[in-house]
């Protein structure tokens, strides 16, 4: 039976001298690996669609355990990525995070419109790139169900005197009376809360839109570090930006 689904190529591994497997995120099937039979060669048709960061729409089969790519019609590349080394860094270090997250054969559809709404930024905008990255890393978790509590007390459920303190081991806040009464905890600067609750709230579009000072993105970047060490296995052995 052959599928056809939208998809993002997030890592590509050599399998023979012609063949690579690929790991694709799918929109109809989650995380799934495909073979593209003789897509190393120079003159394959599968040349083009067995790149990493390549959208397309590809036409997949099941043969024994694994899918196999039949054919594929590109989408977009995100070819200009690749121009500017440090912006390959922060959409390498996005792919990766996303592999790493998305579940096999689980769909993720929000998750799937925001990689390729970061990509189109990374290849087409001139934002500031950091701070697009710090707004994935929220949305991701926020849409992979470990989205971390910014509105209230995640010890006692209060709402009242939070906004400086948040629990060291998953970035959620803590309001000062459960700090008093001994739970872990370590101060951030209230505008950084403020600035998590509006990427939650808010469309990705407009978010990556704001002016937010150097200062409050390296800050959001140390609260981001504590969530994803928590609910992310292996990340810390990732590259992280």
């Amino acid at each position: 039976m052959f599928i056809e689904t939208d998809a993002v190529v997030l890592k590509s591994i050599r399998y023979s001298d012609s063949d690579s497997i690929l790991v694709l995120f799918t929109k109809k099937l989650g995380k799934v690996s495909a073979i593209a039979k003789g897509s190393r060669r120079s003159n394959s048709k599968l040349l083009a669609c067995s790149q990493p960061f390549t959208y397309g729409s590809y036409m997949l089969y099941k043969s024994s355990s694994m899918f196999n790519i039949s054919q594929c019609d590109v989408k977009d590349t995100f070819f200009d990525i690749s121009k500017d080394l440090k912006i390959l860094s922060y959409a390498s270090y996005v792919l990766n995070l996303t592999k790493n997250v998305v579940v096999e054969n689980q769909t993720n559809n929000r998750l799937f419109a925001l990689l390729l709404k970061t990509l189109y930024c990374f290849a087409y905008k001139d934002y500031d790139f950091e701070y697009v990255t710090r707004i994935f890393e929220l949305k991701l978790l926020d849409y992979s169900g470990y989205r971390p509590e910014v509105t209230k007390c995640v010890c006692c459920g209060g709402k009242d005197d939070i906004g400086m303190l948040i629990q060291p081991e998953n970035g959620s806040c803590i309001c000062s009376n459960c700090a008093r009464e001994g739970q872990p905890h370590r101060r951030i600067d209230p505008t950084t809360l403020e600035l998590m609750k509006y990427i939650i709230s808010t469309e990705f579009n407009v978010c990556v839109k704001a002016k937010v000072s150097p200062f409050i993105v390296t800050e959001l970047k140390k609260v981001m570090r504590l969530c994803l060490r928590t609910s992310i296995d292996g990340y810390e052995e990732q590259v992280t930006y």
